[in-house]
């Protein structure tokens, strides 16, 4: 029995930021969209991140879109009519050792060529913006004024009420299962509840994307890295609304609690994937060796029984991987060290989500290979809770224009095929 809508003009697979972001682009463009959300909207990773939007550091290849997406940031509360907790007071990477300062300075041009103030900051300016802040061994931190940061939780729900209200329609607990092709061309979906005819699929299904394109023969070689977070109780300090990253990464909310997550640490648990992959990763893995751990356990045996290919089944629902409960002590205490006069952290809730990163760390936007009609926006690398407002709006550009003003080539999905 076919419970979904029998046609529409643009059919959304994933109800995170950028899945929920392009269907409000295109519903604003007069376009009848339904989006197909396996579990909850924000429910993965969209949901599950630090919260960071940033410029800061951006690979040449992304910066320009990051630029807009800023842009984007500073007015969409007021284009949601929601509270995003958008706070816009900078991004600042501490430097402890003299190779983690050179890099910082490195970056100085590329970030004043693009119109930013990016800065190195000294240890006494560091003091005065964060007045908490013990400056101990610091020998300086990279500085951006116009990054920001907003409550991950709050974001792609917003995208998708914004959406209804322009009458697109946001369909959760229902995988879609098949992409449909008709004369080579996308033609719509199949999901659990039934099959819906589009003239145009957009597959922003974050983790899930290689899943869904591997059967159409399209190569998205992304793996997942878990990165881990926690909730703490109000800390007694009042904080600059920033994101700041040093021993720790942490950010406070607006009830003087804080979001912390673990610097310069993920864990790839290895699965099928990784080695069909894993060849393509050796020149990541090597940069970052000293930053990312392996883990073979449970998620690889889940994945040998099928437990990740079978996406309809409800206990994939919303991908909940376990969080690194020791490593999050471990920022705990070098919070303690950072920020000596707050309260001892309390941490009230953790909980970690699976990144789908790509082999060259930039993420996977545009036209799918031989397949048109087919739109791909996913493989963010840990950068799509930031990208995700322009990365929507890039999509319904290039779906209802047939051409984007951002030079998309190093983004193209045939790269890896």
């Amino acid at each position: 029995m076919n419970d979904c809508p029998g046609k529409a003009d643009a059919v959304v697979i994933g109800g995170g930021i950028v899945g929920t972001a392009t269907a409000w682009n295109l519903a604003k463009r007069g376009k009848r969209v339904i989006l197909y959300e396996k579990g909850s909207v924000a429910g993965e990773q969209s949901g599950r991140n630090w919260g960071s939007i940033r410029s800061q550091r951006r690979p040449p290849e992304e910066l320009p879109l990051m630029l807009e997406g800023i842009r984007i940031w500073e007015t969409l509360e007021t284009q949601l009519e929601a509270t995003l907790d958008w706070r816009q007071q900078g991004h600042m990477r501490f430097c402890y050792d003299r190779k983690l300062l050179e890099w910082a300075e490195e970056w100085i041009p590329v970030g004043r060529e693009n119109g930013l103030d990016t800065r190195v900051l000294t240890p006494g300016e560091c003091r005065k913006l964060l007045p908490h802040y013990s400056a101990k061994g610091l020998l300086g931190a990279l500085y951006t004024s116009t990054d920001g940061c907003a409550e991950p939780q709050k974001v792609a729900p917003a995208f998708a009420q914004s959406a209804r209200r322009l009458s697109a329609e946001i369909v959760e607990q229902c995988a879609v299962l098949e992409i449909l092709t008709e004369n080579g061309s996308a033609s719509g979906v199949v999901t659990e509840r039934g099959e819906t005819r589009a003239d145009v699929v957009i597959c922003a299904g974050g983790a899930w994307t290689g899943r869904l394109l591997k059967q159409l023969g399209i190569r998205h070689p992304s793996l997942w890295i878990r990165g881990s977070a926690a909730r703490t109780a109000p800390v007694g300090i009042d904080m600059r609304k920033l994101v700041t990253w040093g021993r720790c990464a942490c950010r406070q909310r607006p009830d003087g609690s804080l979001t912390l997550a673990v610097a310069e640490h993920g864990c790839h648990d290895v699965m099928l994937d990784s080695l069909r992959y894993g060849a393509s990763y050796m020149k990541l893995a090597w940069n970052n060796r000293n930053l990312l751990r392996f883990s073979l356990g449970r998620p690889f045996f889940d994945d040998l029984s099928g437990r990740f290919a079978n996406i309809e089944r409800a206990d994939n629902r919303s991908l909940d991987p376990v969080p690194d409960r020791a490593a999050l002590e471990r920022a705990a205490k070098a919070y303690a060290i950072e920020y000596p006069s707050a309260k001892p952290l309390v941490l009230t809730r953790t909980w970690a989500g699976w990144i789908d990163y790509m082999p060259d760390a930039l993420p996977v936007l545009g036209e799918a290979p031989g397949i048109p009609g087919l739109f791909i926006g996913a493989g963010f690398s840990g950068n799509g809770f930031g990208m995700g407002p322009v990365s929507g709006k890039v999509l319904a550009d290039l779906i209802c224009n047939g051409r984007s003003e951002h030079d998309l080539r190093a983004l193209n999905p045939s790269r890896f095929n």
